[in-house]
């Protein structure tokens, strides 16, 4: 592979945390149970490749492993009640990503496109429910990259953890890191910047916020 075109290890990890965030992330637990029973069912031995074109799986049996065969990159790991497949009427991407079972066997239950159009039709409303907020919430994201530095990003995510209070608890800087689409080196400088800010303080798994308002105001940005 020509090095140009070759990832470091580094934009490696945070690529394949990016692109774990985006397949696979609907579960089985997420809609009627009634959906998914007595779907047809097939088999996959160990490393093989799973194609999917206009089809949504389910992980019933097994692991499935997600790869960039670009970047020889291990994506993540979908264990039993994972929807992923290639289907653009439920807003589901591989994104050019290889679904590969893994060292055991794996039965898949497979969802395709004249099912998934009735399911779309008997369902619609849980449907929505489901993908509508992501969708929304990817819109954002995708506006905040681009737009935004990663000292705005981290204010919002900070207000969205806190809520109504002002401690945010349970999370570490590569958590952060991983939801904003960043290194944990970035998350960290600017975490120090704003604590000398006096914006936050922080402990160990755990962030005080120390002026909301300002806060705020860089989110908006």
């Amino acid at each position: 592979m020509n090095k140009s075109h070759t990832l470091s290890q580094k934009r490696k990890v945070l690529a394949a945390r990016i692109l774990a965030q985006k397949i696979g992330y609907l579960k089985t637990e997420d809609f009627p149970p009634t959906i998914f029973e007595n779907l047809p069912s097939q088999t996959f031995n160990a490393h093989k490749i799973i194609r999917a074109k206009d089809e949504l799986f389910v992980v019933k049996e097994g692991m499935v492993e997600i790869w960039n065969p670009h970047q020889d990159m291990l994506v993540s790991e979908l264990q039993t009640g994972t929807l992923f497949g290639e289907i653009s009427l439920l807003g589901q991407s591989m994104y050019e990503c290889q679904a590969i079972a893994g060292s055991g066997r794996v039965t898949l239950g497979v969802m395709e496109l004249e099912l998934i159009a009735e399911w779309i039709k008997t369902e619609p409303m849980e449907i929505l429910e489901e993908i509508g907020p992501r969708l929304v919430l990817v819109e954002a994201e995708h506006y905040r990259t681009i737009f935004q530095t990663i000292e705005h990003r981290l204010s919002a995510l900070l207000l969205e953890l806190a809520g109504e209070s002002s401690v945010v608890e349970g999370y570490t800087q590569d958590d952060f890191a991983q939801q904003l689409g960043s290194y944990r080196e970035t998350v960290t400088t600017t975490m120090q910047a704003m604590k000398a800010q006096k914006l936050s303080k922080v402990e160990r798994k755990k962030i005080t916020i120390l002026d909301k308002e300002k806060l705020e105001e860089l989110s908006k940005l």
